[in-house]
């Protein structure tokens, strides 16, 4: 009887064993995704947890209110977790399940910038998988005394110099107002003819957060009128942690060579609800000498003062509002006619801000900014003033320009389906420029004689106005994600008719003779479109194609300069506006294949652009020239429209060697015809490439880079505007920085290691040896930081 009962009991046991080994305890996955740049929880998130053993199914799931999401009855084993959101770049991450246990998965996805091939700058610590990435600190390493120079780090992106500080950004190409530029989402105009004051030479390189350069017309979104875009934000206001009511940094150095040297800092702090932050900057500098011992103008002293104030209306929503100014005294220009005597720039900005992160309405925001410019040169300092070596008689020559701008923007992102996301908005922008040109002959070499003196407009009372308004759509279809943009354009252009010369009226009549009171206003209405599709081919390659159109209007110096030297030759020849001008209109496409590892990364890309009545120059020998002399023995020229071509491409590979050693390489390259000259483009930048190696320990103390760069000699030159070869070069730059403690940091480095003696293409002439500019030689510099 004890037999059947002890069989009885293990029976009971076995069997009752069979289904707990049949039901394995299995695992789960749990996290939570988040937005990159501002750390809010991102709902309706795809999530997917897929086996990469056994072939069983993909589970899917989405994330909450919270952002936070779980996968559970998981068999042991490895998955890889994937999250991917309609606006954002995907996100993966491989994960090994444990029977009875719960793996925790953190996502914090990128918002994708809206823009094929667009390269960002930027202090966030994750951007777009499609973007060139650089933090915050890599902007001091840079050591820029310019937002120009920074520019010049970017395949594909240069600056035109001119003098020590405002450099011109040109995208592929594109420059001057082909290129639109926003400073915390403000339409951003320089205020002199010559473009001494490029649109990024009055915000300081401390203040920059980030710099987004959409290289095509994919930033329909941002502004209009434009055929290329840069996208600069100061210093964030928010990225203080709560309850932190003081904070800022203080960092001070010297460049040699340049003899200049700079002081920064910031102040910030938050409460629940207040957000404050104040940066100020002094920056002087003197002349430089090139790498063969030739000395070059570039005085300059520049001080600007920066402030932001925030208020949390509640969760979502929050006011901001901001305002700086800066001044700019004594700016050599070796590549203009004139030395700036003075830049003055004061802005306010006012903004709403709504951010949900759930619902139909994701997003809200509206802002308002006005901004006055004025500018004063004069040939103080050139060879004209004093008529040493150089022959009739001293000139006084001067301009006076200024600029006002007030403009807008709302944009509201919408959500009406999980794969669907809409933002849809309106912008606009109004310029009134104005400038003179007094200048007076010297008698008898005594400026107090009196002699010929004249004072004549170059910009008549212009004004300018850009009223668009915009809609975006972004899908996911399947694996491919699309996003289309169509943005349409009122443009309103005109000039005092009263301020402007009989030889700019000639060119303004109609082809009766007769003097058209509407001949210096024009009206267009302009539709511009882009769309973009990224399709991943595997978990490491991405395959990304884009087309769209764009459209330009004329600037002001295109429509209404009279007999002033033109930013689009390389000849100090006088030029005439032409108010009839129809606008340029480039039709772009775009592919690029990029490919993420976790030790490789690649990206390889190429473009094709023609413009459509390209805004170029032509000979106007029936225009008297304004001032006789003799650098303006050719011409005068008039602006006129044509065709041009471009295509090109860039590409970029980082390695990494080992856990603290990195190595980089990157090049470019660019074509570009002018139809109606049948000769190059201008300012085709040669083939140039860069080979990079850092050194950076995990605890992130200090790093030491190098990097070589060279550039081909470039031959292809639009020579009837005067543009002529340069010769190729190779520069070596070493830099490095370390974390002393404390809050304390240094960085130093030399630039031009070789003394190479070098000219950027790019750059202007000095219209008085006809030379190009050339860049600095050997510079050594140092810094120091202090955090508190």
């Amino acid at each position: 009887m004890d037999r059947y009962v002890v069989f009885a009991c293990i029976s009971f046991i076995v069997f009752a064993l069979i289904p707990a080994a049949a039901a394995q305890p299995s695992g789960a996955v749990t996290g939570r995704v988040t937005n990159g740049e501002t750390g809010r929880p991102l709902p309706s998130v795809n999530v997917i947890v897929e086996s990469t053993g056994d072939g069983a199914q993909p589970r899917g799931t989405s994330t909450g209110p919270q952002g936070r999401f779980a996968v559970d009855g998981l068999a042991p084993g490895k998955y890889v977790v994937r999250a991917r959101f309609v606006g954002f770049a995907p996100r993966s991450r491989e994960v090994e399940v444990s029977a009875a246990e719960s793996v925790g998965v953190q996502f914090a996805l990128a918002p994708r910038t809206v823009g094929l091939d667009a390269v960002e700058v930027t202090a966030a610590p994750t951007v777009s998988e499609t973007a060139e990435q650089l933090r915050k600190a890599d902007i001091q390493e840079a050591n820029p005394r310019d937002g120009g120079e920074l520019l010049r780090t970017m395949s594909g992106v240069s600056a035109v110099r001119r003098g020590p500080v405002g450099l011109d950004p040109v995208v592929r190409g594109l420059r001057s107002r082909q290129v639109g530029v926003y400073v915390d989402g403000m339409r951003t105009f320089p205020a002199g003819p010559a473009r001494m004051d490029s649109p990024l030479s009055h915000t300081g390189p401390s203040t920059m957060q980030s710099i987004e350069v959409a290289k095509g017309p994919y930033a329909l979104t941002w502004g209009g009128g434009q055929l290329s875009a840069i996208r600069v934000e100061t210093n964030d206001l928010f990225n203080v942690a709560r309850g932190e009511r003081l904070s800022g940094q203080l960092q001070t150095g010297y460049d040699s060579n340049f003899g200049s040297y700079d002081v920064t800092g910031t102040v910030s702090g938050r409460s629940d609800a207040f957000a404050y932050r104040v940066d100020g900057a002094y920056r002087t500098g003197n002349d430089y000498e090139t790498g063969d011992g030739t000395s070059v103008p570039a005085d300059f002293l520049n001080r600007e003062l920066r402030a932001k104030v925030g208020y949390k209306l509640g969760d979502n929503q929050r006011l901001t509002a901001g305002g700086g100014y800066q001044r700019q005294d004594d700016v050599d220009y070796p590549g203009r006619l004139l030395n700036a005597q003075f830049f003055k720039t004061g802005r306010a900005r006012l903004g709403y801000e709504y951010a949900s992160g759930t619902g139909l309405v994701r997003s809200v925001e509206a802002k308002a900014y006005g901004y006055q410019t004025l500018h004063t040169m004069n040939n103080e300092g050139k060879v004209t003033y004093a008529s040493e070596n150089f022959p009739g008689p001293p000139l006084r020559v001067a301009v006076n320009a200024d600029i006002t701008t007030l403009g807008g923007r709302v944009v509201t992102q919408l959500a009406p389906s999980q794969d669907l996301r809409l933002k849809v908005g309106a912008d606009g922008y109004r310029a009134h420029r104005d400038a003179e040109r007094p200048f007076q002959v010297v008698k008898n070499g005594d400026p107090t004689t009196p002699g010929f003196y004249e004072s004549k407009q170059i910009w008549p009372g212009v004004v300018t106005a850009d009223a668009g308004v915009f809609a975006q759509a972004t899908r996911l279809l399947g694996p491919v994600e699309a996003t289309g943009t169509v943005r349409a354009d009122m443009v309103w252009a005109g000039a005092d008719e009263e301020q402007v010369t009989d030889v700019y009226l000639d060119i303004a009549k109609p082809g009766n003779g007769a003097l058209d009171a509407d001949a210096l206003d024009r009206r267009e209405f302009n539709v511009s479109g882009a769309l973009m599709l990224t399709a991943p081919l595997s978990e490491a390659w991405t395959l990304s194609a884009g087309g769209g159109t764009a459209v330009r209007s004329a600037g002001a110096l295109e429509r209404y300069a009279d007999r002033f030297p033109s930013n689009k030759a390389q000849t100090s020849a006088e030029f005439i506006g032409n108010p009839r001008l129809d606008p340029e209109r480039s039709w772009q496409a775009d592919l690029e294949l990029e490919a993420r590892y976790d030790r490789v990364s690649f990206a390889v890309g190429g473009f094709a652009r023609r413009i459509s009545n390209y805004i170029t120059l032509q000979d106007a020998p029936d225009v008297e020239p304004m001032l006789p002399l003799p650098i303006f023995a050719e011409g005068p020229f008039r602006y006129a429209n044509g065709t041009a071509t471009f295509y090109g491409g860039e590409m970029s590979a980082s390695v990494a060697v080992l856990r603290s050693l990195t190595a980089s390489v990157s090049g470019s390259y660019l074509w570009g015809k002018n139809l109606e000259t049948d000769q190059p483009a201008l300012g085709v930048a040669p083939l140039s490439g860069d080979i990079g190696v850092r050194y950076e320990p995990p605890q992130g103390r200090f790093y030491i880079k190098g990097t070589l760069g060279g550039v081909t000699e470039q031959d292809r030159v639009a020579s009837v505007l005067g543009e002529t070869p340069t010769e190729g070069y190779v520069t070596l730059d070493l830099r490095g920085g370390l974390a002393v403690g404390r809050g304390i940091s240094v960085e130093g480095g030399v630039t031009n290691l070789t003394d190479a003696d070098y000219v950027n293409h790019l750059n202007a002439k000095n219209p008085y040896s006809g030379t190009p500019i050339p860049e600095t030689g050997r510079i050594f510099f140092a810094g120091v930081n202090y955090a508190f």
